[in-house]
This record gives structure tokens, sequence and C-alpha cells, in this order.
């Protein structure tokens, strides 16, 4: 099978449960170098250290904070099952952009993107219902945020939002038609 190159780096945005990793994965076997962002947050069952993310201290989150290295970041307030509220923080360094062509990004993290930059980028908002995105996070079983609170968040954060290139509302939407409209 022949791979071909693409020049365009794309980001992919959406609440949770929409398929943003679904959509990453299958972007990287098309052979697209996809971004590794820093995260305080602890690491999820069947997750790999500098695969899905550089797990890191909130004290190394700081300082490449304060010596100007991350390109965009942003801080969740979530509330773990039978937990207390926890502060998570998710980044992504200057130096992964450069070397990355695929990336997950929120609209907090869209908007510090230098306009000069954003010319270039192919954002894809992944704007499935509600309902499907619920019943897939069930599915995961993962302990470490409250759905609701995920899912109620997720309205606050995309509402109003439109700096994207293409929306997809098609749950079993064709990864290939991604791929076809990216230079």
């Amino acid at each position: 099978m022949l791979i071909m190159e693409k020049k365009e780096k794309i980001i992919i945005t959406g609440k949770s449960g929409s398929g943003k990793d679904f959509l990453l994965r299958k972007l990287t076997e098309k052979g697209l170098k996809v971004s590794t962002k820093v995260t305080t947050r602890p690491k999820r069952k069947n997750e790999t250290q500098f695969i899905e993310y550089n797990f890191i201290t909130e004290d190394k989150f700081n300082l490449l904070l304060n010596e100007d290295e991350l390109l965009c970041h942003q801080r969740f307030e979530v509330t773990p099952e039978n937990k207390n509220p926890e502060i998570w923080f998710y980044g992504l360094t200057k130096e992964e952009f450069d070397k990355s062509q695929a990336f997950i990004m929120t609209p907090g993290e869209i908007n510090q993107i230098p306009n000069e930059l954003r010319k270039e980028l192919f954002i894809v908002y992944l704007d499935i219902d509600r309902n499907i995105r619920e019943s897939r996070i069930l599915s995961r079983e993962d302990k470490n945020d409250s759905v609701k609170r995920r899912l109620d968040a997720d309205e606050i954060d995309f509402k109003g939002f439109d700096d994207y290139d293409l929306k997809i509302t098609d749950p079993e939407f064709g990864v290939d038609m991604v791929w076809d409209l990216m230079d």
C-alpha cells in the first residue's frame, strides 16, 4: 500500500467520547506523526508513558510554562469517583508541535495558537450526539473523572466553537474522508 505524504498538520477536537483517539489512531496508521502532550493527570489503565501522553509532575509542567516552552496549555478541575476535586494540566510543547503532524486539542488550546500557525492547520471538529458519547465513555470504565462532569464541561467548552475546517456529526464517520481532505 502506497502511503501519501501530507504537508498539512491536523488538529482533532471534540467533546469527550466523540472519537478523537480513534481518528488519531487511524491517521497514525496512514503515516502521520502524532504529538504527545504533557499532562499532570494520572495514567489510565492501558496508557503508556510517551505514547498517549508524557506524564509529568506539576512542578515540571510549571517549569515548561515559565520557560515559555508550551505552545498551548489547559487546566482542568476534575472530580474522580468518590474523591475530592483535583487540578490537572495538559500542554503541548513547541518542540513537539514542530516535529508532529496530528494533534488532539480543546477549543481553549486552539485559541492559543498564533494566527500565522493557524493558517497551516486543518482542524476537524467531531460533534457527536451526547447520548452516543455518554455510552462510549461508560463502556471504558474510566474511574479518573465523573462522566456527567465531563459531558457538562464539554457543553461549556464547545459553546460557540466555530474555528474548524471540517465538522463531522456522523458517529460512524469515515477516516478516509478526513485523509482525502488534507493537503
